[in-house]
C-alpha cells in the first residue's frame, strides 16, 4: 500500500518535529537532575601535560575525565588535527598557520618542549588518532576550530570510519560555534551539535529548527536563570569552568545548576569535589546519555 509505505516514511520526521516544538515552549521538559557528572577535560589537562596531545589525554584519564575535548582545525592538505591556536607558534617549536601547513609538517613539530621538557619530542594528534586513543574510554567533545565549507561530511566519515556512529558507541558532542553551526548543521542528529547558551530567544530557537539535546555554557555567561533555560528547554547543560583559579564554588555552582557536563583545566580539583559529594561519573556516556553497559577498548 503506497499510502502506508509514504506514512510509514513520514512519521518519524512528524515525531522529530513534534518532539522539537514540545520542547521550545519551554513547558512541562525540563530534564531531571543527574544523578552523576561527567569530569571533562579541556585540551586533555593543559595543566599538566602539553594540551591536544596523546599524553595529556592519557594524564587527564588517570586524573579522572570520562569526557574529553579536542580543538580541531584542518591542515592545507585537507586533514584534521587537534589543536587550538590558529598558528603553531605558541604550543610547538615551529611557525605558520596550521592552514598553511602540510600535515606532515606538522607532524614533524616538537609539541611537549613548550609544555616542560619532560615532554619533549610529543607529536600533534590527527584527529583520528585521538579518537583511536580514547574510544571505548571517553564520552568525546570535539570544538571545531575551522575547516573548509564541506567540514560535515569529512568530519562524519571519519566519526563513522572509528565506530563512533555505532549505537553502543560512546557519545559525540560538536561545539558549534554560531560562525560555523550552518557548517556543521548536517552533522545532527547522527552527532549532537553542541551550541553556546546565547539566550532564551535562542535556547528555544535551537530545540525549535534543530535536534539540539546538549548546549555549552561558559563561565563568564554562568547563571542559574541561564542554565535552568537550557534544561528547561530539555537540553543537557555542558558547563565551561575554565578560567584563573577553578575554585570549589565554580564546581558547586555548575553541580548545582543541574550540569551533566563539567569541563574543567584542573582535572584533578573537579574530581576530588566530585568524589566529595557523590557524583563522580566513572563510566562512559553513549549516545543516549546514559552509561554504556560496556566500554570495550575497541570499536572497529
Amino acid at each position: 500500500m503506497p499510502g502506508l509505505a509514504n506514512l510509514v516514511e513520514f512519521l518519524p520526521d512528524f515525531e522529530s518535529w513534534l518532539r522539537r516544538l514540545t520542547r521550545s515552549t519551554g513547558f512541562g521538559t525540563t530534564l531531571p537532575l543527574p544523578e552523576k557528572i561527567v569530569p571533562v577535560g579541556h585540551r586533555g589537562t593543559k595543566i599538566y601535560a602539553p594540551e591536544n596531545t596523546i599524553i595529556a589525554h592519557e594524564t587527564a584519564y588517570a586524573m579522572g575525565a570520562r569526557g574529553m575535548e579536542f580543538d580541531v582545525r584542518c591542515t592545507r592538505d585537507g586533514q584534521f588535527v587537534v589543536f587550538h591556536d590558529k598558528d603553531v607558534e605558541r604550543t610547538t617549536d615551529g611557525r605558520g598557520f596550521v592552514e598553511d601547513l602540510t600535515l606532515a609538517e606538522i607532524q614533524a613539530l616538537d609539541a611537549g618542549s613548550a609544555h616542560s621538557a619532560e615532554f619533549e619530542g610529543e607529536t600533534v594528534p590527527t584527529l583520528r588518532e585521538a579518537l583511536q586513543n580514547v574510544r571505548g574510554r571517553f564520552a568525546v567533545d570535539i570544538d571545531f576550530k575551522g575547516g573548509p565549507d564541506h567540514s560535515a561530511p569529512m568530519l562524519a566519515e571519519i566519526l563513522r570510519d572509528e565506530g563512533f556512529a555505532r549505537e553502543d558507541a560512546p557519545l559525540v558532542t560538536i561545539f558549534a560555534r554560531v560562525n560555523h553551526f550552518e557548517i556543521l548543521a548536517p552533522l545532527a542528529p547522527e552527532f549532537a551539535l553542541r551550541p553556546h547558551y546565547l539566550s532564551r530567544r535562542h535556547c528555544k530557537k535551537m530545540v525549535r529548527n534543530y535536534d539540539i539535546e546538549v548546549m555549552g555554557l561558559r563561565r563568564y555567561a554562568f547563571s542559574k536563570i541561564a542554565a535552568g533555560n537550557i534544561r528547561g528547554h530539555g537540553m543537557h547543560l555542558f558547563s565551561n569552568v575554565m578560567g584563573k583559579g577553578e575554585t570549589q564554588e565554580d564546581f558547586e555552582n555548575a553541580a548545582n545548576a543541574g550540569a551533566l557536563f563539567i569541563q574543567t583545566d584542573y582535572m584533578d580539583r573537579l574530581v576530588e569535589f566530585l568524589d566529595s559529594i557523590g557524583r563522580q561519573e566513572t563510566g562512559v556516556l553513549g549516545r543516549n546519555y546514559e552509561v554504556l553497559a560496556e566500554t570495550p577498548k575497541t570499536m572497529s
